[in-house]
């Protein structure tokens, strides 16, 4: 079943995004992969930009490069809360 993760820089969501953000990827990953709404789960899981490159960069990005089907296009070094 799909399941899809996403780790981002921390910040508040109103429920209106959250639901946005659940509806809009659900609606891809049912029509895409073919399934039912009910088969999909959504995580979102915020990383603090001082744990990024050792928490994501590193484990999710480098190492699983050939996994990747969008690469970041940001540059060394990795961005900072700041500067996104």
């Amino acid at each position: 079943m799909p399941h899809v993760s996403i780790k981002h820089f921390p910040r508040a969501f109103t429920e209106d995004e959250k639901a946005d953000l659940v509806a809009e990827l659900t609606r891809t990953v049912t029509r895409v992969f073919g399934v039912e709404p009910g088969s999909v789960s959504v995580a979102v899981e915020p990383v603090a930009p001082a744990d990024w490159t050792a928490e994501v960069h590193v484990p999710e990005i480098e190492a699983k490069a050939g996994l990747l089907w969008k690469q970041p296009q940001y540059s060394q070094p990795i961005p900072t809360e700041g500067s996104r």
